[in-house]
């Protein structure tokens, strides 16, 4: 097993465009019976950036406890990128299509860490691959739509909508409808693919962008350059790894070497990185565990047996002992005094 731990961030920014694009199409939606909804209100105003696995979860979740099951597709077409945005800005001032798409490359670090984006050439093709480097991510069909989509928005709109793609790859399982995502990429697309990528002629390159301004360019990649960042991520693990659990508790599989083998390391080497962070793995599963708890009592209609079996207790009544030491309330005082508010 390899002994590398690549933890991907998204920035404040990215996280908040996407976050109100995804609320924006789910604003009229209510969970369905029994679902607990998962997706927040809004991005988190206090930290800078938020973990790759915390940030595709979030799109999975919403998704299928939505029943929005091409919702990065639709994110990716629910509205420009402003100008101030890494797709907005390269799209807008760049001289060529080619030197867009270079500069995305180069600096898409800077709203997402933990992947490679990278423009490779073959005879009379050229490919824009995107990769998570993140092991931990699991469920990456929503989130590779939605990055695949806006790069194909931003080239539309730039360079027309009679440009073709060749064909579409994405590393992820088919879903159960594949139609939506030929219909939009109107090209042949492939999943279960080593790569999530775009494949087109290499022609694309040279067209030139009508509203390119050299200064403007200039400035802008000055400014994302100012803007790449100088640390690995290591400092988002206690993030990324709430995540992963919020979603191993229901499976019975929140354990320390569980966690180790999803972010691809050895669990010594997890405790290792934990311990330089001041984390200690059992007293964050436990706060997890209630903070899912009380979640799915807040959110869904799940009777309280049915949560405490999900979150991995034996007994109904060690949920309950575990839950009211953690709250001072029974879980049905919980809900209750919730759904009075």
């Amino acid at each position: 097993m390899t002994t590398r731990l690549v933890v991907g961030a998204i920035s404040a920014e990215a996280n908040r465009v996407a976050t109100h694009l995804m609320n924006s199409l789910l604003r009229d939606m209510r969970p369905m019976s029994g679902a607990v909804s998962a997706w927040p209100l809004r991005p988190s105003a206090e930290a800078s950036k938020t973990s790759l696995l915390g940030y595709t979860r979030m799109l999975s979740s919403a998704a299928e406890q939505s029943g929005r099951t091409h919702l990065g597709l639709e994110m990716a077409d629910a509205g420009q990128a402003p100008p101030y945005t890494i797709f907005g800005g390269l799209f807008l001032y760049a001289s060529t299509i080619g030197d867009a798409l270079q500069s995305l490359a180069r600096y898409f670090p800077v709203g997402q860490t933990g992947t490679r984006v990278e423009l490779v050439h073959g005879q009379g093709t050229s490919q824009l691959i995107y990769d998570i480097h993140d092991q931990a991510v699991g469920d990456r069909l929503q989130d590779a739509a939605y990055t695949l989509g806006k790069v194909c928005r931003s080239l539309r709109r730039t360079v027309g909508e009679s440009w073709m793609l060749e064909h579409v790859t994405l590393a992820a399982p088919a879903p159960r409808q594949q139609a939506p995502y030929r219909a939009f990429f109107q090209a042949p697309v492939v999943f279960g693919a080593q790569n999530t990528s775009m494949c087109f002629s290499s022609r694309l390159l040279a067209q030139p962008i009508p509203t390119a301004d050299a200064g403007r360019y200039a400035e802008f990649c000055a400014h994302l350059e100012s803007l790449m960042p100088k640390c690995n991520g290591h400092d988002l693990l206690g993030d990324a790894l709430r995540a992963w659990m919020a979603h191993a508790v229901r499976r019975g599989q929140a354990t320390l070497e569980h966690a180790a083998t999803d972010f691809g390391v050895t669990p010594r080497t997890m405790q290792r990185r934990l311990k330089e962070q001041g984390i200690s793995f059992q007293p964050l599963l436990a706060q997890v565990r209630m903070e899912t708890a009380q979640h799915m009592l807040t959110e869904s209609r799940l009777p309280v047996t049915d949560i405490a079996e999900q979150l991995g207790f034996s007994e109904t009544s060690a949920f309950t002992r575990a839950f009211r030491g953690y709250t001072r309330q029974s879980p049905r005082a919980f809900r209750q005094a919730a759904l009075a508010i």
